[in-house]
């Protein structure tokens, strides 16, 4: 029997819908146990039908479910006003995405205020400014086509562009003729990770040969050259097993070219935040003719790379947990002889940028991000930044004069600034208008909590400024903690709407992430798994322990990998949460084997190959355990049809089980979108969908009857 503690957020959410009929007659998956033997240990899986997408039950049942959950969020008051207020900032604002320049352009995405997807624009030399392509305009029998990636040629002629249909990013290359617009005659589905040869009249790219949405998708992927004037069919630049090229088969092997440097590499990379590197000849690369010579493997903890010449530069981890910047020759590379550049106060090493007679160095500065510039010298010194805030992405070839540097923060949304290399100023590039509303009345305050092992782990309340926080107070807090990613500012014009309504977004920098370097990834990382969901554990107890918010207020998030977080902090603490949100979750990493993205899997423990990689990995696994009777939490699992990075079945496998485990007698809300994938192409609507109604969940377990308007 549940306690009246557990009670309280279920009578909560109730008391906000007045079908409470139908919340009983919620639809109930059937149960076809598998069991499994693990190297003695016995599993059972009572949902495994759900995996293939092939039972006839299956696309019933979450038709069913969406029409449920649908329902649940129609009938909250004030969900409609808080839509209003989600869609009118979300489509008030013109936001820039990437920028790149080459041949005297710039070359940038924007999604134009009230417009749902974004467009590829040029910006001339001259300042004129154009759509160069619409991806509205391209719709045809598979479905809207979104663009995924895409990349100027160094001429400036031409740009490769990845369309998909909506949320699949199943990618096929297209290139665009710029001065005409017209896209030129190849087209090659499934394909990524690409890049242009250093004369901008060929380019490099991962052609997967497998069935899309199956295990096979990556398997065999090949390295390829497709050159503009097809004069011949596309080279495969290199070979698992021959010219020296050590890879699995589902381990992802491009090459890439720079037009800075007359050397090609081939990387070999999989879950690991780490990549092997291969160089080669450039010209005997394009030639399918390219002998590969080792330049670092796994074991040397290579993160990052860039090119100038006949001058490499890696960011290596292995002695260093922050990263150290190594540089050698290209053509002649030895990791032994390298020469380290030097940082001042030695911090956490992001990413490099080769450039005119030095490099760019982005880092990791407490809670924002930091830009060096290292001369030819060896001397290092620090670019002055616009604004505490995130530090994106760095693009520019090695002998231009300048640099793009793309940043945000918690209330400045995406900016682009031209870093001028001649004197260090950075100028905005003014690619979109300033926000048509104002941010000032918003504040950020960093705090930390000294966890269970006497850690320090650093977290975010982001919040109306000089709001007073009580017990009361709603709080959506989120956790990552994988693959080393740094969580840092990122500004999100929909939040705004929830933080008008007296609620508070807390992010957590719990271990696994990359925040404070190698050593912070590993400590939340496949056997040390617990690390990530306990500090996000810990972070909640102190918000409770200061009174911003309570276990009747604060909500729980996890999206993705951060999946795993939320599954383990919720088994283990169900107290501790007034509702919780698997957000397009990893939530079944023991069953990777049944989806597409099976290849990314180390990050966890696997692939399972012996018993101790069994236990890794069933002991991280939320779904393995769920445990009947517990009073857990109401809970909301977001997913989409077309996910290509956690398969549907994660979702709707974790639902199915989490509502049997309690009888039905707590919510568990499945909302699925049919047209969206993992969140990537996603129109601007259907962000605001969701989020909305994560905002309105969150409202609603902390108690607010109505959020139709901002709080007094």
């Amino acid at each position: 029997m549940p306690t009246a503690r557990a009670l309280r957020p279920l009578l909560l959410f109730v008391a906000m819908i007045p079908f409470t009929a139908a919340l009983a007659q919620a639809p109930v998956a059937k149960v076809q146990p598998v069991t499994d033997d693990y190297y003695g240990t016995q599993v059972t899986d009572p949902y495994r039908w759900m995996e293939s997408g092939k039972d006839p039950d299956w696309m019933p049942w979450l038709q069913a479910q969406a029409k449920h959950t649908q329902g649940a969020f129609a009938a909250m008051p004030g969900r409609a006003a808080l839509l209003a207020d989600v869609a009118a900032r979300s489509g008030e604002l013109t936001t820039v995405g990437q920028a790149e320049q080459a041949g005297g352009r710039v070359f940038h995405e924007i999604r134009a205020a009230g417009e749902q997807d974004t467009k590829l624009m040029v910006r001339e030399a001259d300042g004129r400014t154009r759509v160069l392509l619409d991806p509205s305009t391209l719709k045809n029998a598979d479905g809207d086509q979104v663009i995924d990636r895409w990349s100027a040629s160094p001429t400036g002629r031409h740009v490769l562009v990845a369309l998909s249909k909506r949320g699949t990013e199943h990618s096929t290359l297209r290139v665009l003729e710029v001065d005409g617009g017209a896209f030129l005659p190849v087209a090659i589905p499934h394909a990524w990770m690409m890049g242009w040869t250093h004369d901008g009249e060929a380019f490099s790219y991962l052609k997967f040969l497998g069935e899309p949405g199956t295990p096979t998708y990556f398997v065999g992927n090949e390295p390829r050259l497709h050159r503009l004037d097809g004069t011949s069919e596309d080279t495969v630049l290199a070979v698992r097993g021959q010219g020296g090229i050590s890879a699995k088969a589902e381990q992802f092997l491009p090459v890439i070219f720079d037009p800075a440097s007359r050397t090609a590499l081939a990387m070999v990379r999989d879950g690991r935040s780490e990549v092997a590197i291969y160089r080669a000849d450039a010209d005997r690369a394009m030639a399918g003719q390219a002998t590969w010579t080792p330049v670092a493997g796994f074991d040397d903890v290579v993160v990052d790379f860039s090119l100038d010449g006949d001058r490499l530069y890696l960011i290596s981890k292995k002695q260093a947990s922050g990263g150290q910047v190594l540089q050698m020759s290209a053509t002649a590379p030895d990791l032994a002889t390298a020469r380290a550049v030097a940082l001042p106060g030695k911090p956490v090493i992001e990413s490099i940028l080769a450039v005119r007679d030095g490099l760019l160095v982005r880092t990791v500065d407490g809670p924002a991000s930091g830009l060096w510039r290292v001369g030819g010298d060896g001397k290092a010194q620090q670019v002055a930044l616009p604004f505490d805030g995130q530090v994106t992405a760095l693009q520019g070839w090695a002998q231009s004069p300048d640099v793009l540097v793309a940043m945000t923060g918690w209330f400045t949304p995406a900016t682009i600034y031209r870093l001028d290399l001649r004197d260090g100023q950075l100028k905005d590039l003014a690619l979109v208008p300033r926000p048509p509303f104002d941010t000032t009345s918003y504040e950020a305050k960093r705090s930390q909590v000294a966890v269970r092992d006497g850690t320090q782990v650093p977290y975010t309340l982001v919040m109306k400024r000089g709001a007073t926080l009580d017990a009361t107070t709603p709080v959506l807090l989120e956790a990552y903690g994988s693959y080393g990613y740094a969580a840092l500012p990122r500004f999100n014009a929909r939040l705004l709407a929830f933080l008008d309504r007296g609620g508070v977004y807390a992010l957590a920098n719990v271990r696994g992430g990359g925040e404070f370097g190698r050593d912070w990834h590993y400590a939340g990382k496949a056997a040390t798994k617990a690390t990530t969901w306990r500090d996000a554990i810990d972070v909640a107890q102190r918000l409770v322990a200061d009174q911003i918010g309570s276990s009747t207020s604060i909500t729980l998030i996890g999206t993705s990998a951060g999946g795993v977080m939320l599954g383990g902090a919720i088994n283990e603490r169900p107290d501790l949460f007034a509702g919780a949100i698997a957000n397009v979750g990893f939530m079944n990493p023991v069953r990777y084997v049944s989806e597409q993205n099976y290849a990314d899997i180390e990050e966890w423990g696997g692939p399972i190959t012996d018993a101790s990689t069994f236990r890794t990995m069933y002991d991280l696994d939320p779904y393995q355990h769920i445990r009947a009777g517990q009073a857990y939490p109401p809970t909301l699992v977001v997913s989409g049809l077309n996910d290509p990075r956690a398969a549907t079945f994660h979702s709707a496998k974790y639902a199915a089980r989490l509502a049997a485990a309690q009888d039905g007698r707590v919510p568990v809300l499945l909302r699925l979108d049919f047209g969206a994938g993992h969140g990537m192409g996603s129109s601007r609507s259907q962000l605001d969908e969701v989020w909305t109604d994560i905002y309105a969940f969150t409202l609603a377990q902390a108690g607010r009857t109505d959020f139709a308007s901002p709080a007094k």
